[in-house]
């Protein structure tokens, strides 16, 4: 019961982040970051709760991860809000919390892995890192977005409503740069954690390896990134087109970790 209340608050938000986008309302703003606050809160309880009654971390099957990853969006949203005061991100950061919520009503918390769950340290500081990182980085690849679609209309001299609603170039720029930084400091984290964790407990599945693998592959792109970001200027075009690659590897490497699970 509590998924579904969290659930009707991140729709509810939702609509009123899109009639700010229309109205412009600061009142309307205000009820989006209440909305989205109290789902958060209703998240929070949902997994507390699964750590009561299962005496253990919720780290166990897809509904726990789903859950985790729409608290781990409500973290990086008002994380983000603290430090620039733009609420119009959560326009595109509140549908990932809607989606990643039906998918944990879909698939409810007794449906088990196949795969025997280890239970390790490793295991369960590793998956709140990765989550937490990865959100931040899919936060990098929506300001790129913005920023494109900013820079497009401030081209095409159509100053219309997003332009309005849209923050200013360079705050979409800092968001991107904090975002960046933010996920990949907690997804290098993750990673090295998920990396020992596999090489303590000899997990020899083939999927287990390709989630490593494709892991490490996503944190290589985006070390290429942040390196060549601090060598050379790089325009905001050239960083979104590195970002979709690495959201791209990203649903890569979601989708083979829920095959993994539910085999």
């Amino acid at each position: 019961m509590i998924s579904y209340i969290s659930l009707i608050f991140y729709i509810i938000a939702f609509v009123h982040i899109m009639l700010f986008l229309l109205w412009g309302n600061r009142n309307v703003r205000a009820l989006f970051n209440i909305f989205i606050g109290i789902g958060l809160i209703f998240n929070i309880a949902e997994i507390v709760l699964r750590y009561l009654n299962t005496e253990s971390a919720p780290v166990t099957t897809l509904y726990d991860v789903m859950k985790m990853v729409s608290l781990s969006f409500g973290i990086t949203y008002f994380i983000l809000y603290a430090k620039y005061r733009r609420p119009l991100i959560g326009l595109f950061i509140s549908p990932f919390m809607v989606v990643s919520s039906i998918v944990a009503i879909y698939f409810p918390p007794n449906v088990m892995p196949s795969y025997p769950a280890v239970d390790s340290i490793w295991r369960y500081v590793h998956l709140p890192f990765i989550i937490l990182g990865t959100t931040f980085l899919v936060a990098a690849f929506i300001a790129s977005l913005m920023y494109l679609i900013q820079e497009s209309q401030l081209k095409k001299k159509n100053f219309g409503f997003i332009f309005q609603r849209f923050p200013a170039l360079d705050t979409i720029a800092g968001i991107n740069d904090t975002s960046l930084q933010i996920g990949f400091y907690f997804f290098t984290i993750g990673t090295a954690l998920g990396f020992v964790w596999m090489l303590q407990n000899n997990l020899e599945s083939i999927l287990s390896s390709a989630k490593i693998i494709f892991s490490i592959l996503t944190w290589f792109l985006y070390a290429v990134l942040m390196i060549l970001k601090r060598r050379k200027p790089m325009t905001p075009r050239q960083t979104a087109q590195w970002t979709v690659i690495g959201f791209i590897l990203i649903l890569v490497t979601y989708v083979g970790v829920a095959n993994f699970m539910l085999r």
